[in-house]
């Protein structure tokens, strides 16, 4: 793996990003800027105020309650520049009947109304496909799950099997051509910011010359949440399948917030053993981040500029800032 990984940046960053429809966002602490590369070639660069609430209330600064809190505003805001993207970008494809008809009876709304038809059946199908189903298979098998070590065993089967199908479930998605083009911009994102860090010119051949894999990235904090999660699950009793998700669906906060603190730990830590925690999140920004061409680094460029523009350059590294997560 790229020795470049593992190497302490010359300059501290706390910008992170995300790759989107024929795009990239990026955020700091005070901004966050969109660029779309739409149809006809131009960059369309949109810049916001944006501070993140651990920034605006001190509640939310405390340990765990960062990570949770953190990971859902990632989410929303996250949601939000995707539908958004979607929208900016133009797709020449000829319009169903059922588009036509929902067009009909949701007017300007139209385009709204299916993408949030669609993440609202994204997160069913989410608590369905990784929690609910590897619960229901755990619970086949004939041993008795009321002793503790039975439901300690269960659930680590459990656990098992909720990374055999994100894994799964991130192979076949890669295989679609516009998923991989999103994955292409996310390693556009993590080139360009490697730049950054580097305190080289932003241009795309300094960009182009950065590995794609890159520690902060939420790829890898996903994967440190899932390992979490399979460790607190275990110490809870096995009960009946419904009662299972919510505990699990009640526990998701605490799980978001450790993993954020152990993810942070990891990053700043130059122990080995702890830093290893975020091997298997690398390992998987290889299916999640592909080679990107140089209109892509171009478009992150964009982004990371209008961002850079207005956030504060911190040339040494202190390791005292909030972890930002760098990708989707």
């Amino acid at each position: 793996m790229n020795k470049e990984i593992w190497e302490k940046p010359k300059r501290s960053c706390d910008i992170g990003g995300e790759a989107l429809i024929e795009g990239v966002m990026m955020r700091g602490n005070n901004k966050m800027a969109t660029a779309i590369r739409k149809s006809d070639g131009e960059i369309v660069v949109e810049t916001v105020d944006f501070i993140p609430l651990t920034k605006r209330f001190s509640f939310f600064k405390l340990p765990i309650i960062r990570g949770a809190v953190g990971m859902v505003e990632s989410m929303v805001v996250g949601m939000k520049v995707l539908m958004n993207s979607a929208e900016e970008v133009d797709f020449e494809e000829e319009e169903s009947k059922v588009d036509k008809f929902l067009k009909k009876v949701f007017g300007d709304n139209f385009f709204q109304v299916v993408l949030y038809s669609s993440v609202a059946i994204a997160l069913l199908l989410g608590i369905g496909l990784f929690m609910l189903l590897p619960n229901w298979i755990a619970g086949w098998f004939s041993f008795d799950k009321t002793t503790s070590g039975g439901a300690i065993l269960a659930n680590l089967i459990e656990g098992v099997l909720r990374i055999a199908l994100f894994l799964s479930y991130i192979i076949l998605v890669s295989r679609n051509k516009d998923i991989k083009r999103v994955f292409e911009y996310h390693g556009a994102e993590h080139s360009a910011i490697y730049t950054y860090e580097n305190m080289e010119e932003l241009t795309v051949e300094n960009a182009l010359k950065h590995t794609t894999l890159h520690p902060r990235c939420g790829t890898a904090y996903l994967f440190v949440v899932i390992l979490t999660s399979i460790l607190l699950f275990s110490f809870t009793r096995w009960h009946s399948p419904l009662m299972n998700i919510v505990i699990r669906l009640a526990l998701l906060p605490l799980v978001a917030g450790l993993a954020y603190e152990v993810f942070k730990l990891a990053a700043k830590s130059s122990f080995k053993p702890l830093k290893a925690i975020s091997y298997p999140g690398l390992l998987l920004q290889k299916m999640t981040t592909q080679p990107p061409d140089e209109s892509q680094v171009e478009v992150a460029l964009a982004a990371l500029k209008a961002v850079i523009q207005e956030e504060p350059v911190k040339e040494p590294v202190s390791g005292e800032n909030e972890q930002s997560l760098s990708g989707a």
